[in-house]
């Protein structure tokens, strides 16, 4: 909940507010025209080309090839929150 979708993504590629939401050109398929918005505002994407979306944690899975556990403990050091051991 506390990790900012558009600061995340915006490690990884570049997005451009429109509106109140974000575009970008999707990472996960090849196109010329954005199609991949971002909503800061309910926290996550959607690409209208390829049909994938989620959340943050589900962006780093997909995009970086990581596992759940993996993609929240990532966000946890990013943002400085502690893991319970029970998690891990």
């Amino acid at each position: 909940m506390r990790a900012d979708i558009v600061d995340v993504l915006s490690d990884y590629i570049s997005i451009k507010r429109r509106g109140k939401n974000y575009v970008a050109l999707c990472p996960f398929h090849h196109e010329k025209k954005p199609s991949f918005t971002v909503s800061p505002e309910k926290g996550f994407y959607y690409c209208f080309g390829c049909g994938k979306g989620g959340n943050v944690v589900k962006f780093l899975q997909e995009y970086r090839g990581l596992e759940f556990k993996e993609a929240v403990v990532e966000l946890a050091e990013k943002y400085g929150i502690e893991v319970p051991d029970s998690f891990l």
